[in-house]
């Protein structure tokens, strides 16, 4: 036999669709979150004061999607993933309490001049931070949300109609980051492809 023969061919490098490039695993999370926000901030729109439960139900599951896009970035241990559970109850934890203490202190009167519509503002810019944070520890991607976030709380208070904002800034930001993915896996399969310089 010769050497050619006895050496297995590498693989040609596959293409993936671009539907599989959109939908990775990984980045259903952050599509999630991203729809999430446009919900609330669709429904603290429509009704501020109702709104609030909906804030409330957000945060763990913010800190439950944190925890499944990280599960796999870890050491397979338990001591490693009891960490990552603990760091996330402890973070969104924090956040959920604040948020509880604002709406008791606006709905005993303790804060007069903070109606429901500026809680929800207030709410709104603490999650904002608190993904933010999360971003900067665990996943660059969750930035991204904690700035449509932001936007948001931002063009609430400034402007009334601001459901076709959120949209469209909420799919630029998409568009931003698949067009991102897509050069970068290009130009990832290009530098595979080419031919070790001598």
């Amino acid at each position: 036999m010769s050497e050619l023969e006895l050496t297995p061919a590498e693989p040609a490098p596959t293409q993936r669709g671009l539907l599989r490039q959109i939908f990775r695993p990984k980045d259903i999370g952050f599509y999630l979150m991203i729809l999430l926000s446009w919900i609330g901030a669709a429904y603290t729109e429509a009704d501020a004061q109702s709104s609030r439960w909906y804030w409330h139900s957000l945060i763990p599951i913010f800190g439950l999607i944190c925890i499944v896009t990280q599960w796999r970035n870890i050491e397979p241990t338990a001591k490693a993933r009891a960490l990552l559970v603990g760091r996330q109850i402890l973070h969104w934890g924090a956040l959920l309490l604040l948020a509880r203490l604002v709406f008791i202190a606006a709905s005993q009167g303790f804060m007069n001049a903070l109606d429901d519509r500026q809680a929800s503002f207030l709410l709104m810019l603490n999650v904002t931070l608190s993904t933010f944070l999360a971003g900067i520890y665990f996943d660059w991607r969750l930035c991204f949300v904690a700035i449509f976030l932001g936007a948001g709380a931002i063009f609430m208070i400034m402007i009334q109609n601001i459901i076709p904002i959120l949209v469209y800034a909420g799919i630029g930001f998409i568009v931003v980051y698949l067009v991102w993915t897509w050069l970068y896996n290009h130009w990832q399969a290009r530098r595979q492809a080419a031919p070790p310089s001598a």
